[in-house]
C-alpha cells in the first residue's frame, strides 16, 4: 500500500481514538466491546479503556511516522520487544 494511504488510516484511527477519548472523559462513562465503566462504580475499569485508546492513539502515531519514513517499522520493534509473541507467519 502506498504510504499516503496507511498515514490516512492511522490518522483517521488516531482521530476516532481521540474522539472516543473526549466524550468518554466529558461523560464519565467509557464503553468498550459491550460493557460500560463508569468513573464513579469502576474507576479501574474506566481507567484501563481510556489508557488503551492512548495506547491506539501512540501506535497510530507511530505508523504515520513509519509511513513518512521518519521512524522504524514499529510492528517489528514491537515483535522484537516482545518474542513471545506470534509473528503472524504461518509455519508448517
Amino acid at each position: 500500500m502506498p504510504p499516503a494511504f496507511i498515514a490516512t488510516v492511522f490518522g483517521l484511527l488516531g482521530l476516532a481514538a481521540i474522539y472516543g477519548i473526549r466524550k468518554d472523559i466529558i461523560s464519565g462513562s467509557a464503553t468498550s466491546r459491550g460493557w460500560t465503566c463508569t468513573i464513579d462504580d469502576n474507576p479501574v475499569g474506566f481507567c484501563l479503556i481510556v489508557a488503551m485508546k492512548g495506547a491506539l492513539i501512540g501506535f497510530a502515531i507511530a505508523e504515520i511516522l513509519y509511513a513518512c519514513g521518519l521512524v522504524g517499522d514499529p510492528i517489528a520493534q514491537i515483535q522484537h520487544a516482545l518474542p513471545f509473541l506470534a509473528s503472524g507467519r504461518v509455519q508448517r
